[in-house]
């Protein structure tokens, strides 16, 4: 018997909220009866170790293509940032010091038509297989690396208007101090225009759209002042082209703000049609960071439902050696989903026992993305 399991809404009435320890420490019990797919959960069910504890949710990392192995393992990444509080005023690192908007000269930008809209394939797995269908690569919030190329080359838009959709609410100001500041990327310190160059020669290189091409460096740019002048978990590619270099130098010193302090401008290489909101994926709940819509990524985007076949002994090698459970031995039960905003699932219920979130759940099985569908037969 094949049995699809459509991306839905899971039910979950809880008789107390989730508590959490700290925003950097939420290793959180779910007391109480409730009910799941429609089912009423016992108080011992519903007192389910929740794990999507320290480790999983007070660290994030960038994930674009490069950042991966061929086995989507990160290969670098791994001193990753602590999540902002969500109180945003407790998160600020400076303010604004020339509140003034910068001056741009913007060239004609010529679009194109985009490519027709087509579906992802209908895969149907043999006996015992899950089909899991992935769309965008990385966790979702925030700048896509690939959607701003797309804006830029279907939409006409220019980097300012990039940042403004993947950022809702933001401002753009220059901070005055780029010409002759020093900042430090991966335990290097330079000057903006050595060491910023080089983290957009990584981040997406030169072939990308020139206005792209600028969004990123602004993004990374406040990313960097976001954290002190420090992009710790940044990452650096010599060599790069005269046209990265000229981008960085046209927007020198822009930087993203929200309530006139920096934004944690994270970034990522697809989205899947919608970015996902902060709260979903990690925890903190930022009104710049929410779900938005990604246009021609069905159309445009390579990574745009991609199928992974994964056998049920696989499956429930990886959850039980990662959560030190047992699963039953139906794996119909196994994995139920709780969307979050944008389609991503922002958690996952595994076998009744223990709630993830999806980006963890992603991590476990080395999906692309968080925001995924799956079938078992």
């Amino acid at each position: 018997m094949k049995v699809r399991i459509p991306l839905k809404h899971i039910a979950m009435t809880l008789t107390s909220v989730v508590m959490f320890v700290t925003v950097f420490s939420m290793v959180d019990i779910v007391e109480g009866a409730g009910t799941l797919n429609g089912q009423t959960l016992s108080k011992e069910q519903g007192s389910q170790k929740s794990v999507y504890a320290e480790n999983d949710i007070k660290e994030w990392w960038k994930a674009d293509l490069s950042a991966y192995g061929d086995n989507l393992i990160l290969v670098g990444y791994e001193d990753a940032p602590k999540i902002v509080k969500e109180e945003v005023a407790e998160t600020t690192v400076a303010t604004v010091t020339n509140t003034e908007a910068p001056v741009v000269t913007q060239t004609a930008i010529t679009t194109v038509q985009p490519p027709a809209e087509t579906q992802p394939p209908v895969v149907v797995p043999s006996t015992g297989e899950f089909a899991f269908t992935t769309y965008g690569y990385g966790h979702g919030v925030g700048l896509s690396q690939n959607g701003a190329n797309f804006y830029a080359i279907y939409g006409g838009y220019n980097y300012q208007q990039i940042l403004a959709h993947y950022y809702p609410g933001i401002t753009i100001a220059n901070t005055g101090t780029a010409a002759t500041e020093q900042i430090t990327v991966d335990g290097v310190t330079g000057s903006v225009m050595e060491l910023l160059p080089q983290v957009v020669n990584y981040e997406i290189g030169s072939s990308m759209n020139f206005e792209a091409i600028k969004a990123q460096a602004v993004a990374a740019y406040t990313y960097i002042k976001y954290n002190g002048n420090n992009g710790r978990d940044l990452k650096m590619k010599g060599g790069a082209s005269q046209t990265i270099i000229d981008a960085c130098a046209a927007v020198l010193g822009e930087a993203c703000y929200y309530n006139g302090s920096y934004a944690l401008t994270m970034f990522y290489a697809s989205s899947g049609g919608y970015t996902a909101s902060c709260k979903d994926v990690f925890a903190a709940n930022l009104p710049y960071l929410t779900s938005t819509v990604s246009e021609y990524d069905a159309a445009a985007d390579g990574h745009y439902g991609t199928v992974k076949i994964i056998s049920a002994s696989t499956v429930k090698e990886k959850l039980e050696s990662r959560l030190g459970i047992t699963l039953s031995n139906n794996p119909n039960n196994w994995i139920s989903i709780v969307e979050g905003d944008g389609g991503y699932v922002a958690y996952v219920v595994i076998d009744g026992q223990v709630t993830i979130k999806g980006n963890t759940f992603r991590t476990y099985l080395g999906l692309k993305s968080p925001k995924f569908t799956y079938t078992f037969s």
